[in-house]
C-alpha cells in the first residue's frame, strides 16, 4: 500500500513539474509543420495545360522549339502539378520534329532548327532543396546538363549527336530554418515525398518522356535521383520495371532472360534515402537459377557513400524514432551490406577487354566493379558502395572528379544500349550454355 501511494506522489509531482511543457513542446511542433511547409506551391489545373486562355506567348505550342534545353516541372506536397504546362513543355521539346499523320498537331519551330536525336536527363532532387532559382542542386543540375552538351558539341550529326534536355523535378524539400534546425523537418518532408510518390505524378512525368524518347532508337532517357528525390523516384518506377524483369523470365529455371527494356535507359539513384525493405524484391532477381544475357545494359545503378552521415546515422535515427525495428527498415539500401553488388573506388580498372559495364567501368579516375561474392554476371540491378574520398559526404554528388564519371557513365550507357538493340541474344538460352560462352570470350 504504501508503495502505491508512492508511485501516486510520483507521478503527480512529476506530472505537475514536466506535463505542461511536454504538451507545448508537442503543441510546438504540431504547429511548426505549417512553418516547415510554408513555401508549398499551390496546385493548377492537373488535366491539361490552358496557358493559351491567359497568356498565349508562354503557351507550349506556340513556343519556338527547340528553346534553352532547360526545364522545371514543380510539384506540390501532395504531388499535384502547380503549373501543368510544365510538363506540357517539356514534352514539346522532345516531340517537335517527330512526323506526325495528321495536321493538328501545330508546332512553332525555329528557322534555323536542325532536328537531332534527344538526351533526357530527368533529375528528382533531395530534402533541403527546392526549385527556387538560387538552390545549389538547380545550379549544379544545370552545370551537369552543360557538361552533357560539351560532349555533344565535338560530334556530327551523322555519328550521332544529340540535343540534350535536362529536366528538373522540384519539391518543397527545404525550410526556413537556420542550419542544424532544419534536421528536425525529416519526418514532414519525409511524408511529403512519400505523398508525392503515391500521387504517381511522377510516374507520369517519367512514363510520358520514356514514351516518346523510346519511339525513336537514338533517343537516350536518364532518371537520376537523389537523397529523399532517389526515395520519390524509386518508388515512381520500381514496379513498371519489376513488370519488365518478370515478362522477359524465360518461363522456367536454368536459362537466361531476354534482353530486358525500360522506359528509361537507366534509373541512377545517388545516396538513396528509402528503407532496405523496398529492395528486396529486386534483389530476389540475383539467383543461381536464372541468368541475364551478355547484352543487357543496367537498368538501375545506385550510388552510396560511406561518408554519407545522413544515410548511415540521421536516417536509421528518424526510422527508430517512427517505431521502426527491423533492420532492413532502419538502414537504408545503400548501407545495407547484404544488398551491395559493386564497389567504386578511386583506382584504374583491368584492361581486360570485353567489359560490360553490368561488370565493370572505369573512367575519370574511377572504377566500378562487380564484388567478388556477387557473382550474378550481368545482373542489371547494381548497388554500389563508395568512400569519402569519392563522394565525401551526403551532398557531394555533384563533385568535379564523380561528375566527370557520372557524365561519362550516361555516355557508356548510350553505347551499350545501341549493341543490346543490335543483339541476337534476345532469344532463351540455357544459363549453363551461356556462363560457357562467357568463360571462351
Amino acid at each position: 500500500m504504501k508503495f502505491v501511494l508512492l508511485a501516486q506522489a510520483i507521478i503527480a509531482r512529476w506530472t505537475r513539474k514536466y506535463l505542461p511543457g511536454l504538451v507545448a513542446a508537442f503543441c510546438c511542433y504540431v504547429v511548426s509543420t505549417f512553418y516547415f511547409n510554408v513555401d508549398e506551391p499551390r496546385p493548377g489545373q492537373q488535366n491539361q495545360c490552358d496557358e493559351h486562355l491567359r497568356n498565349p506567348s508562354i503557351d507550349p505550342p506556340q513556343i519556338p522549339r527547340p528553346t534553352d534545353g532547360f526545364k522545371i516541372i514543380r510539384l506540390t506536397n501532395s504531388g499535384e502539378f502547380a503549373n501543368r504546362c510544365q510538363l506540357t513543355n517539356v514534352l514539346y521539346e522532345l516531340n517537335w520534329d517527330r512526323p506526325v499523320p495528321f495536321d493538328s498537331f501545330k508546332v512553332d519551330v525555329r528557322p534555323d532548327a536542325i532536328p537531332l536525336p534527344k538526351l533526357a536527363v530527368l533529375y528528382v532532387h533531395g530534402w533541403k532543396h527546392n526549385a527556387d532559382s538560387d538552390d545549389t542542386d538547380l545550379e549544379n543540375f544545370k552545370k551537369l546538363i552543360d557538361d552533357l552538351r560539351k560532349k555533344e558539341e565535338g560530334k556530327r550529326k551523322e555519328d550521332g549527336k544529340r540535343y540534350v534536355v535536362g529536366i528538373y523535378v522540384g519539391w518543397n524539400a527545404e525550410a526556413p530554418l537556420w542550419r542544424w534546425f532544419e534536421n528536425l523537418t525529416f519526418w514532414v518532408k519525409k511524408t511529403n515525398a512519400d505523398r508525392i510518390a503515391q500521387s504517381s505524378s511522377v510516374t507520369e512525368i517519367y512514363s510520358a518522356i520514356g514514351s516518346i524518347t523510346s519511339r525513336r532508337p537514338q533517343d537516350q532517357f536518364i532518371a537520376i535521383g537523389h537523397s529523399f528525390g532517389a526515395r520519390i523516384l524509386y518508388s515512381a518506377t520500381a514496379q513498371p520495371l519489376v513488370a519488365d524483369v518478370a515478362l522477359a523470365h524465360p518461363g522456367f529455371p536454368g536459362y537466361s532472360y531476354r534482353v530486358i527494356d525500360g522506359l528509361s535507359d537507366a534509373i541512377i539513384l545517388l545516396n538513396p534515402a528509402f528503407e532496405a525493405t523496398r529492395y528486396s524484391a529486386i534483389d530476389g532477381f540475383i539467383r543461381s537459377r536464372e541468368c541475364f544475357s551478355r547484352a543487357q545494359a543496367p537498368l538501375m545503378v545506385t550510388i552510396s557513400s560511406k561518408g554519407d552521415w545522413a544515410t548511415r546515422f540521421a536516417f536509421p535515427l528518424g526510422q527508430w524514432l517512427g517505431l521502426a525495428r527491423d533492420e532492413r527498415e532502419l538502414q537504408t539500401l545503400g548501407n545495407y551490406k547484404p544488398f551491395w553488388t559493386h564497389s567504386l573506388d578511386k583506382a584504374s580498372c583491368p584492361t581486360a577487354l570485353g567489359h560490360p559495364i553490368t561488370e565493370q567501368f572505369g573512367t575519370a579516375e574511377l572504377c566500378m566493379r562487380r564484388l567478388v561474392e556477387k557473382r550474378a554476371e550481368h545482373n542489371p540491378f547494381i548497388v554500389a558502395t563508395t568512400t569519402s574520398d569519392v563522394i565525401s559526404n551526403h551532398n557531394d554528388i555533384w563533385n568535379a572528379t564523380f561528375s566527370k564519371w557520372l557524365v561519362e557513365l550516361i555516355a557508356a550507357l548510350q553505347s551499350q544500349h545501341d549493341v543490346e538493340k543490335r543483339a541476337t541474344e534476345s532469344t532463351i538460352v540455357s544459363c549453363s550454355a551461356a556462363r560457357q560462352q562467357l568463360h571462351l570470350r
